[in-house]
């Protein structure tokens, strides 16, 4: 427990319990230069999603699912009558799908919650002066994004574990800029508020107590506090969780943000019982709502059980054929005697690698393809320079146990220092002016450059990385041949490449590339933890190049590497589909192979641009011209229109266009003997696909609310937090609308993931039942969860239990 949720849980049970438990409800927020897709309701995954969103619309005035005109659009196009009497049925309806198009497009209202904030400015209109809701989240959204830029210019006497709510206490008492904007002065009152926060606290727990009906009542709102800035309580949670993967517990930093949203309340509170003539109708109107809260809850999760029927209408449009698709490969596969391939290609499970991975394996039917996560199971962070923070090259879920770096020549790391530390330099805020400034003529060739020749600007950590040899440190110390042999044979038994190993073994790692685009780390691979694959895919083909390594794995592990197997570090660029191999042979025959699928997945990927040209060349210039231009909103569409995440071998999807919708993971039930792999798989990819998925999903059916807003708008906070919609507000959070909607249409379809394993039943169930996080995602509708057995027949998990599939048969 951390030292300061220790000290709130002293101080009163009850209302520690409340503080935690709010501030627990939060998923994280990773700041853009290690930007990953996150399941915004990631805390709340042990209630079901409908109750989910009926609080959402109750608590943050949040809609979680599309809109009754919306739904209604998709009759009779994407939702058919059939899709709708199965959604209803599952649903214990009984009304006909006539009565569920004309019940929905009936009007319906629901209530929101109300802060204290909102009250009083609702009791007391004065249109020439800022509201007190709008206000707060100004002020302390300026103070947030100041404090976490330049922490060293607060030297309050604070304690560490409250010091960031001490900060801000002696930042408020100062700030003459509130009385102008609300014709109020408050400093007395909060000079008046205690350093100490459970002294604050102790003065907030009558007050709450008095109108809250009960703990639920007042948790909420507590909780609808944080709502009103869930971006700052995003990245104060991000925080907490980076503390969490050290091991520490607590949820310190999201409750710093509390105390400051209850310093507020406590001002006004007080400001309110001095100055305000219709205070007397304050707290009755809290007591209402307080003693409504369960009532509330319940009419608005009534109201939306239409909407949630049509939504999941609109997933089992989407289920059906796919399950067709898969049902009728599963019955038609014959086992054919095992070849060698003449070349392996590993490639990330994202969506955008299903169509090169179906363009590659078309260039020569002894191809093979792979799906694994794209960080290749290296639990790695790379260290550009000796003082340079080691950056995470793997999945947010997890913390690095290792740090790589490269091996240079002597002369070699002051130089690569001096080339980070000048690009670095332009960067800041402080110093960006006077460094184009000083630099003169040299900064101009590089903007002619990138103007005229459209040259990309890639990340300046990448560009130090380069074809030396990889040194992995365990703790300062180098891992031995045995440790890494140890690593290295694990992942191969995880990827299945123990046997038949092609001569050539590709490990494609994938970036993005574009230009002045604050989210560039959203496109890159969400595995390697919001970068470029290139660094894990050089470091795996070395291990499992080096022959030392090799015996070792022969030796100890049974894994027989043949002498002319070669592995090849690869990037798969996914903005242009170019595929780069690194140090390729000039006369491998699989050159050829690589640039022909290239050019079939960029026309394949065309269809979804209007002004997409139509021959080869053009359209390979026309994606790099989008990734290197600094005007594009739309560099690639990244994960957009994600749906579906298959575990199985890749023969049972291998005929099939899945228009890159699908995340595939190569995955053998009948090699996986104890199911080891079977979870790992459901409790780490599946969760990150989840998290995928309902990033996507949120910023499309809440932009408001978990979208970052317009990207003409957008204003870099704090160098690399996250950003602000114009010049304040709350910090923005998850996808920009031009990442899901292309200006006349929405490009990213809000379903829920679906999951489909090729395993036996019993063993999907205990997974199911070792995991709570499985069991929350699949119990509760967070995703949709699919058997699919050797003789084709597919059960769904529903209701805790396995039940047969008879649609779409």
């Amino acid at each position: 427990m951390s030292a300061i949720t220790h000290s709130v849980a002293r101080s009163d049970n009850k209302l520690s319990n409340l503080i935690i438990n709010a501030a627990s409800q939060i998923a994280p927020q990773w700041p853009l230069d290690q930007m990953i897709a996150v399941n915004p309701w990631w805390q709340k995954r042990q209630r079901p999603f409908a109750v989910i969103c009926a609080e959402q619309k109750l608590l943050a005035g949040t809609d979680c699912l599309m809109n009754a005109d919306w739904y209604l659009a998709q009759l009779n196009r994407q939702i058919m009558p059939t899709h709708l009497r199965q959604a209803l049925d599952e649903a214990q309806l009984t009304i006909s799908v006539a009565e569920a198009s004309s019940a929905l497009s009936r009007p319906s209202e629901t209530n929101q919650w109300q802060r204290l904030s909102e009250l009083l400015s609702s009791q007391i209109q004065q249109p020439d002066k800022l509201p007190w809701q709008p206000l707060i989240v100004q002020q302390l959204s300026q103070f947030l994004a100041l404090y976490h830029q330049y922490p060293e210019r607060f030297s309050v006497k604070a304690d560490s574990k409250n010091h960031a709510y001490q900060s801000w206490l002696s930042v408020v008492r100062q700030d003459k800029g509130l009385q102008v904007l609300t014709g109020t002065n408050l400093n007395d009152l909060f000079a008046a508020l205690p350093d100490d926060p459970l002294l604050l606290l102790e003065q907030i727990h009558p007050w709450l107590s008095s109108w809250g009906a009960d703990e639920q009542s007042q948790q909420a709102y507590v909780e609808t506090l944080l709502q009103g800035m869930s971006g700052w309580a995003g990245w104060q949670a991000f925080l907490d969780w980076q503390q969490q993967l050290q091991g520490n517990t607590g949820h310190a930093a999201v409750c710093q943000l509390l105390f400051m949203l209850l310093g507020w309340d406590r001002v006004l509170w007080l400001h309110s019982v001095q100055h305000n003539s219709k205070h007397d109708e304050v707290l009755p109107a809290l007591q209402r709502q307080g003693k409504q809260y369960a009532s509330l809850l319940q009419h608005t999760q009534a109201v939306q059980c239409l909407r949630q029927v049509w939504q999941r209408a609109l997933e089992i449009s989407v289920q059906q054929p796919l399950l067709l698709q898969l049902q009728q490969q599963q019955q038609n596969l014959s086992t054919a005697p095992a070849t060698r391939p003449v070349m392996q290609a590993a490639f990330c499970i994202d969506v955008r690698s299903e169509p090169v991975r179906r363009a590659l394996e078309q260039q020569d039917p002894a191809i093979q393809t792979l799906g694994f996560a794209g960080f290749f199971g290296l639990p790695i962070a790379y260290k550009a320079t000796d003082n340079q923070q080691p950056r995470p090259q793997l999945p947010g879920l997890i913390a690095p146990r290792l740090t790589v770096i490269q091996i240079k020549p002597d002369n070699a790391p002051l130089s690569r220092q001096a080339t980070l530390g000048w690009k670095q330099s332009f960067d800041l805020a402080s110093s960006s002016l006077g460094m184009v400034e000083a630099a003169g003529p040299t900064k101009l060739v590089s903007l002619v450059k990138r103007a005229f020749f459209r040259t990309p600007a890639p990340h300046a950590l990448n560009q130090l990385i380069d074809n030396n040899r990889w040194q992995l440190l365990n703790a300062q110390h180098p891992v031995s041949i045995a440790e890494q042999a140890q690593l290295a044979a694990s992942i191969l038994n995880a990827m299945g490449l123990t046997t038949d190993l092609a001569p050539s073994v590709m490990l494609f790692g994938h970036s993005s590339s574009s230009c002045n685009n604050a989210h560039a780390a959203a496109l890159d691979c969400g595995a390697c933890g919001g970068q470029s694959g290139e660094v894990n895919a050089k470091v795996l083909a070395q291990m499992l190049n080096d022959s030392a390594i090799r015996q070792q794995l022969g030796a100890s592990h049974g894994i027989a590497i043949p002498a002319d197997t070669q592995f090849y570090a690869a990037l798969h660029h996914t903005t242009t589909d170019e595929l780069q191999v690194y140090q390729a042979p000039e006369q491998a025959p699989w050159r050829h192979w690589l640039a022909t699928a290239s050019a079939q997945a960029r026309r394949q990927r065309g269809a979804q641009f209007n002004q997409a040209p139509q021959t080869d060349r053009a359209l390979s210039r026309f994606f790099k011209q989008r990734s290197s231009d600094w005007s594009q909103l739309r560099p690639e569409w990244g994960l957009a229109n994600n749906a579906a995440f298959i575990v199985a071998p890749r023969q049972l999807t291998k005929q099939l266009d899945l228009k890159g919708r699908v995340f595939l993971h190569d995955y053998d039930s009948d090699k996986d003997h104890d199911f080891s792999l079977l979870y790992t798989i459901m409790t780490a990819p599946m969760v990150v696909t989840n998290w995928i998925n309902l990033q996507y999903y949120a910023s499309v059916v809440a932009p408001d609310k978990y979208g970052s807003g317009n990207k003409l708008l957008h204003n870099v906070v704090a160098g690399h937090i996250g950003v602000f919609e114009g010049n304040g507000g709350d910090l923005r959070t998850g996808l920009a609308w031009q990442s899901v909607h292309d200006g006349s249409k929405l490009m990213h379809q809000p379903v829920r993931l679906s999951v489909v394993i090729a395993a036996p039943a019993d063993a999907i169930t205990r997974v199911i039942n070792s995991s709570t996080d499985v069991a929350a995602l699949v119990d509760n509708q967070w995703l949709f969860l699919y058997q699919l057995s050797h003789d084709g027949r597919v059960q769904q998990w529903r209701q805790q239990s396995w039940q047969p599939v008879t649609q779409p048969l």
